[in-house]
């Protein structure tokens, strides 16, 4: 995870795998027991380029370096609503993390000044919950 400057020993202590057009991971060591279909958390879709999943980003996200978006919190309720966030942030265009304090919200896109939310749709605030 070079793009997010999280290292290899951070990472090394997950087993990852590939099905189809996925990467998984899973801390500990895999077991031949039978037929298993998945284990673990998507950590990365395969694309043009990898993205990244929420579910992991809120895992190893804390230790990363680079191309991290802090949002004050009228601009995280905007985020997690899933709503697009209008602004310049000093990051590299392409997939971002997003932090609000020290929580890791999750993995947005972030492209000529637009931050685009990628949280997906079931961990999405509603107004109702506010």
């Amino acid at each position: 995870m070079e793009r997010f400057g999280i290292s290899r020993e951070i990472l090394e202590k997950y087993t990852f795998f590939e099905r189809g057009r996925k990467i998984w991971a899973f801390s500990g060591k895999y077991l031949e027991i039978g037929d298993i279909e998945l284990i673990g958390i998507k950590a990365l879709t395969k694309g043009r380029v990898l993205k990244p999943s929420t579910a992991f980003l809120r895992i190893v996200g804390k230790r990363a370096s680079k191309n991290v978006i802090r949002l004050n919190y009228e601009e995280m309720l905007l985020f997690m609503k899933g709503e697009d966030i209008e602004r310049s942030f000093p990051v590299e265009p392409g997939y971002v993390i997003v932090v609000w304090e020290e929580d890791v919200l999750g993995c947005g896109f972030y492209k000529n000044g637009v931050l685009k939310s990628q949280i997906p749709s079931k961990y999405r605030m509603q107004d109702s919950w506010i």
